[in-house]
């Protein structure tokens, strides 16, 4: 979109448009930062790994059994 005008700042600002960067996401950029973010989705994943492969032993499922396609 193009606009050619004066006072682009009064008609074209629409506040609380883009969010607070406090708010977002933050990329880990320090070496420091990437491991310990590494180290938390790997937790995460071992212990929804878990809870999955309780739940299937509860359920009666093993590894061994052959999925049908």
């Amino acid at each position: 979109m193009y606009y050619v005008g004066l006072n682009t700042d009064s008609k074209l600002n629409l506040p609380g448009f883009w969010p607070d960067p406090t708010t977002l996401n933050q990329i880990p950029k320090e070496p420091h930062e990437i491991q310990a973010e590494v180290a938390r989705i790997k937790k995460m994943r071992a212990e929804k790994r878990k809870k999955l492969e309780d739940k299937a032993k509860e359920l009666g499922i093993s590894e061994d059994d052959e999925v049908e396609v």
